[in-house]
């Protein structure tokens, strides 16, 4: 379940305490003095330079803004120096990691600066202390590609085309979930800009409160441009395997899965499962698991947890082995890919606790609202997409300092996520998101199965995930945020993003 205590703090006081009355300055002049402050440098670009268009892409143009300019600090004390700045003369902007968020602003802006961290990306790792390096604009591909050759990796994305920043504030979900938690619990220490400038180092026993917070937290306390992240052996063999099923063999497979997110994955925590159900265009639906393993795998003899998957228990299986024994980067690699980067995206969560009968509900409200006006727009695909958050994962992450986002007993993460060509469907897609999650809600609670946590990286842009992670975690957010940024400078300098209640 996850905790709750009454909030003693009302987002009222905090709203009241920091409102701030000062007027924004404009965008055209903040780049103008960001211009000066980096005179010769060239890390300042307006939509005029050659740099800003291949600078200013995304992973889905749905989320795409134009800045009024781009900046590319190379280092902290670049950043420190633009961020006190943007204090000292009331500047909007925004934060971009890799710039895969589905929500436009939330790794964008309009009228103001984008600080793009593509050239924060050193990736080190120290064979002594086992820990590696990792700049915050990195993308999870060249983070697995460096470490590989000592024999580790990270807890990182499963599509790597991520970037480090976002997915890492966010929570993280990786492939080494069911072993290591959530990957923000994985952060060793976190390299931080404050409002106004200032560099502080924070983990677990410097500044622990406010690393506690940031793991969650998102960009709301400040611009985070490195982070020092525990190390996995990748001395054995990775696989990763998609499983497809026909929709004659549904109940079958929410049987499974079922079953999985009710003690398999604690079961066997080197697995890992996402259960889905895709309809492309006017095609019937089918069932889609995406299943991988730590350590070596058969098809013809698979881990014991695997079994029901291959040995006719859910009948009339396609497999396909993606990565056969071989890395991480080789299977990350492969779902950057298949999620076709460059087309137009949006997203949305929920989350339950497991059940059956429930399972079955949300796969047929989803079937219902997917109708055929949808189906027939250009490029259409839709997901319907869950996985457990078991006992072991919360245990882990526990075991380092726990986080933000409240969860103290096993829950099953809920998402559905569409895809289309054109620009003129997005907001029946955003409506289409929007109307299915409520419907989800609804009916988890209907069943007594509704698990109060919004996935922050799954959250759509309609959505407010930070406010479910329970009263304790949301008191302790905002009395951090009142101490690190009493200015409120990462909620009113920076609109996109989900933010703390009150700020």
């Amino acid at each position: 379940m996850l905790s709750h205590v009454p909030v003693l703090l009302g987002s009222g006081l905090i709203a009241g305490s920091y409102a701030f009355s000062l007027q924004f300055t404009s965008p055209t002049t903040c780049c103008s003095l960001l211009g000066t402050e980096f005179n010769g440098e060239s890390k300042v670009f307006s939509p005029q330079s050659a740099e800003y268009g291949p600078l200013n892409t995304y992973w889905t143009p749905a989320a795409q803004q134009s800045p009024t300019c781009i900046f590319t600090p190379a280092n902290t004390q670049d950043v420190s120096r633009a961020v006190k700045l943007f204090t000292r003369k009331n500047c909007q902007f925004a934060i971009r990691s890799g710039g895969h968020s589905y929500n436009p602003g939330w790794a964008g802006i309009i009228n103001g600066v984008l600080i793009s961290l593509s050239d924060i990306d050193d990736v080190t790792y120290d064979s002594q202390t086992g820990l590696a390096s990792v700049g915050a604009g990195s993308r999870w591909t060249n983070v697995y590609g460096a470490l590989l050759p000592y024999g580790v990796t990270v807890l990182g994305g499963r599509n790597s085309d991520l970037g480090v920043g976002g997915y890492l504030t966010g929570g993280g979900i990786s492939y080494y979930a069911n072993e290591r938690g959530w990957a923000t619990d994985n952060i060793h220490s976190v390299e931080i800009v404050l409002a106004g400038g200032r560099i502080i180092t924070a983990n677990r026993t410097q500044h622990s409160e406010l690393f506690r917070c940031i793991k969650g937290g998102s960009s709301n306390y400040g611009v985070i441009t490195k982070f020092v992240l525990e190390t996995v052996d990748a001395s054995t063999p990775f696989n990763a395997v998609s499983m497809r099923y026909p929709a004659s063999s549904t109940n079958e497979v929410l049987a499974a899965a079922y079953n999985y997110c009710t003690g398999g994955s604690d079961s066997d925590p080197k697995s890992h499962v996402i259960f889905s159900a895709s309809i492309n265009g006017t095609q019937e639906y089918f069932n889609n698991l995406l299943m991988a393993y730590n350590g070596v795998f058969d098809v013809a003899n698979p881990a014991p947890i695997f079994e029901p998957y291959f040995d006719g228990t859910i009948p009339n299986p396609t497999p396909f082995v993606f990565a056969a024994n071989t890395t991480i980067k080789y299977a990350t690699d492969w779902l950057s890919v298949r999620q076709a980067p460059g087309t137009r995206y949006t997203m949305g969560t929920v989350s339950i606790y497991a059940d059956v009968e429930l399972f079955k509900t949300l796969r047929n409200i989803w079937i219902a609202e997917t109708t055929p006006d949808l189906q027939a727009k250009s490029g259409f695909f839709t997901e319907f997409a869950f996985q457990p958050v078991g006992q072991k994962w919360i245990d882990f992450s526990a075991s380092r300092g726990d986080n933000s986002l409240g969860i103290t007993s096993p829950i099953v993460v809920v998402w559905t996520q569409p895809r289309w060509n054109s620009a003129s469907d997005d907001v029946d897609m955003v409506s289409y998101v929007n109307r299915m999650l409520g419907l989800f809600e609804q009916a988890a609670k209907d069943a007594g199965k509704f698990a109060n946590l919004k996935y922050l990286n799954y959250g759509g842009r309609n959505q407010d995930p930070i406010p479910t992670y329970g009263q304790q975690n949301i008191l302790r957010m905002q009395l951090n945020k009142a101490r690190y940024d009493p200015l409120n400078v990462f909620g009113r300098l920076v609109p996109g993003g989900f933010k703390i209640p009150g700020f």
